[in-house]
């Protein structure tokens, strides 16, 4: 089985990420952040209002899934009368058996936190069983403070373990955490248990040359300790400000035709 977990930055780089899409129309699993849904042109920011649309019309062999950000959740729009919808989204091959289990938002939107009084971005999680596998792709906090521990981003791992394990399935975790490597948020969900396949592999990097900041992590991979790598890397298309990662496992048993 082969997936791949990528923040798309709203297709702003629009030619280059399609192409991407329809170069790797063979992977069976795609995890996608940042997705914009239901709308026609661009918003301010260049992000396509019909991205996933657009996406489901290139990927005809598979099936979409979308769950949207929290009210207030957005990157580029303050209104809350958008002429479109803002999340994270899934496409899976329609041959493997498939079930949608739930999308929740990671934070409550409304509480006082002692630590923290800002601005909150995206914080969205997305669980299907696909087979024998639990796949939860996670948006998480974009906080102000940058992306060191917080109180909301301890709940967001919290919230993340419980979405796994209430899902059936060899846990595949991975998206967009807006953590860096060391902070104990990343290891609530390495104690779940899960091999953090960043780690594991030695990377770097998953940011492209089209981001500019300083901390250049932000997305992981996360495996239940039963399964099977085959390859994983971080891809060098720079089709976001983000890398595409690139997960494939053993899946014998997981497909059926």
């Amino acid at each position: 089985m082969k997936i791949i977990s990528l923040n798309t930055w709203g297709g702003k780089v629009d030619k280059g990420f399609f192409d991407f899409i329809k170069r790797h129309q063979d992977v069976d699993v795609f995890c996608f952040q940042e997705v914009l849904s239901g709308g026609k042109g661009k918003t301010k920011r260049e992000e396509l209002k019909s991205e996933y649309e657009d996406i489901q019309n290139l990927l005809t062999n598979h099936i979409g899934y979308f769950s949207e950000y929290e009210d207030g959740g957005y990157y580029s729009e303050s209104s809350k009368d958008l002429d479109f919808r803002y999340g994270i989204a899934c496409f899976i091959n329609g041959k493997y058996r498939q079930t949608f289990v739930e999308g929740i938002t990671l934070y409550d939107p409304k509480r006082k936190w002692s630590d923290y009084d800002g601005r909150f971005a995206a914080g969205a999680s997305l669980a299907v069983r696909v087979s024998d596998y639990a796949i939860v792709n996670v948006h998480g906090l974009w906080q102000a403070i940058g992306k060191k521990d917080s109180e909301a981003r301890f709940e967001q791992s919290r919230k993340i373990v419980e979405l796994a394990n209430k899902t059936e399935g060899e846990k595949i975790i991975c998206g967009d955490f807006n953590l860096e490597p060391e902070t104990k948020s990343i290891k609530m969900i390495e104690e779940l248990p899960a091999t953090n396949l960043i780690k594991e592999y030695k990377i770097v990097s998953t940011r492209s040359s089209l981001y500019t900041k300083d901390v250049k992590f932000a997305d992981y991979a996360f495996i239940g300790n039963k399964t099977n790598v085959l390859d994983f890397e971080v891809l060098k298309d720079e089709v976001s400000d983000h890398l595409p990662l690139y997960l494939e496992i053993e899946g014998k048993s997981a497909i059926k035709v």
